[in-house]
């Protein structure tokens, strides 16, 4: 994937820096003011999360702080910079809690989004929460992935821990206290919590009192033009080269990855075909009714992120290589002439829920089902209606994306699974009935906390376009196909 960058001797300021915690690691890049990356003034830094078969998913938070340390170090000092850093942009992976006790230590590892040791906690909120008013009011719903919950079984689980807590931390929050001294959480995290008004940005009195916890233990929601100024913290003392610069509050990295594909505006689309999949679009804030599959996590006072997601799509072309009798190796297979073939009624219909249902129903106890299937069923059979399956996963959430902010003027796409089997745009384009620009941006969400910053360090000044790989056309005849396949595909995932 081209690295869209600009030499060093070439980029104009201001400079600001973009830093980006994932799953697999923690990432930090300088960026000109067009949103490209200088040179190679780029590091990460791995890590794993800690799992066990109970559910449990954490990271130590104190080792996510010397990790941004070293990429700092690393992008800061290695060479000359062309200009002044002015501003410092952060996402981490959505939905994450740390709790601090009065001395701002960790009591807890960080307790990341695939933690799933509250599901208990869940089904026990939902009979005494107004669930569909929850959803209404948070743009969230009552689900492990989101801070009730977490904050229930904590209460439950480890009361000595709850009761020494001061302060329930995302691990954005955690990182900018113990680097700055001030603990700033944005709100498009806050919101990842499930939390907090999506009109207002405020704390919901119900789940406070649900869960047993005062709203001065959470942090207050900060947007993007919050910024911390970095003069005279103990981050500027370590790194000079930033005494100038503005902290931006944190962000969760589906905005993140949404600015850096290039889906900055409500009239675009961004889709992630990673292991999981979304749908994501920034629309105002004030969205009158929102529909129930979707969320809608609120940026600023302007803007929310609204979208949903899927837990299988690039996961459903990894079950295809190692289950069915296909070579392992992708490129073997010509993925390109099997997905833009005519369309048949003799393909599998899948519902492809391996890793149970998100978007648009919330069931996470679905699993997956292949229908119409025969004796002389091939494995290409298979895989087409396999991905015709994430295709339809696709067209439902895009159906209430259309009625939340009406038809895109344009979709841009991104993603591994993609850059795998671009041949199945395709079947993308053909469900949605739209067409789709299939981007190319490595590191696509640190490049986002970047853009973000720009926003701020350099107001009304467009950043460069992602480069364009592909550009794939709907065939209109198809569209009944799929609409009539969409009807069966929900009746059979209502048995799913």
């Amino acid at each position: 994937m081209p690295r869209f960058n600009i030499p060093v001797e070439e980029a104009q300021g201001p400079l600001v820096v973009g830093i980006d915690i994932g799953s697999g690691g923690t990432r930090a890049a300088v960026y000109d003011v067009s949103g490209r990356e200088l040179g190679r003034l780029n590091h990460k830094e791995s890590h794993e999360f800690t799992v066990a078969d109970d559910g449990t998913s954490t990271i130590d938070a104190d080792q996510i702080v010397e990790e941004i340390r070293a990429s700092l170090a690393a992008v800061l000092t290695s060479s000359p910079l062309p200009g002044e850093v002015t501003a410092i942009g952060f996402d981490t992976f959505a939905s994450s809690l740390v709790a601090v006790d009065a001395a701002g230590n960790a009591l807890t590892p960080c307790i990341t989004y695939a933690d799933t040791r509250c599901h208990t906690q869940v089904d026990a909120l939902a009979k005494t929460l107004d669930v569909e008013g929850v959803h209404e009011r948070t743009g969230a719903r009552l689900h492990s992935s989101y801070t009730a919950p977490r904050l229930a079984w904590l209460r439950e689980t480890q009361p000595d821990v709850f009761a020494r807590t001061t302060r329930f931390m995302a691990l954005g929050e955690y990182a900018a206290f113990k680097l700055l001294g001030t603990p700033a959480l944005g709100t498009a995290s806050a919101a990842w919590s499930g939390m907090i008004d999506r009109r207002t940005g405020q704390y919901v009195p119900e789940l406070l009192e649900a869960v047993g916890v005062d709203a001065s233990a959470m942090g207050a929601a900060l947007d993007p033009s919050d910024a911390i100024p970095v003069a005279g913290t103990p981050l500027a003392a370590e790194f000079p080269q930033l005494k100038n610069a503005v902290w931006l509050p944190v962000i969760g990295d589906g905005l993140a990855a949404n600015l850096g594909i290039g889906a900055l505006g409500e009239g675009t689309w961004g889709i992630s075909t990673a292991t999981s999949g979304a749908i994501r679009q920034l629309l105002s804030t004030q969205i009158p009714t929102l529909p129930r599959g979707l969320w809608a996590y609120r940026v600023d006072q302007q803007r929310s992120l609204v979208g949903s997601a899927m837990s299988d799509c690039g996961r459903v072309l990894d079950w295809c290589r190692n289950e069915l009798a296909m070579p392992f190796e992708v490129s073997q297979t010509d993925t390109t002439s099997l997905f833009s073939a005519p369309v048949s009624a003799g393909t599998p219909l899948v519902i492809p829920f391996f890793s149970g249902e998100r978007g648009t129903k919330w069931r996470g106890s679905s699993r997956a089902m292949f229908a119409n299937v025969g004796a002389s069923t091939t494995w290409q059979d298979m895989l087409r209606g396999a991905m015709e399956g994430v295709a339809l996963s696709f067209l439902r959430i895009a159906d209430q994306m259309r009625e939340a902010g009406g038809e895109p003027e344009k979709i841009v796409l991104s993603g591994g699974m993609t850059g795998a089997i671009p041949g199945w745009l395709h079947l993308l384009s053909d469900a949605l009935g739209a067409p789709i620009d299939h981007v190319a941006v490595s590191r696509s969400t640190m490049r986002g906390a970047a853009v973000m910053a720009l926003e701020q360090a350099a107001p009304g000044v467009p950043v460069a376009e992602a480069p364009v790989l592909t550009h794939v056309e709907p065939v209109a005849a198809h569209q009944d196909y799929y609409r009539e396949r969409l009807e069966r595909f929900e009746k059979l995932a209502d048995l799913a």
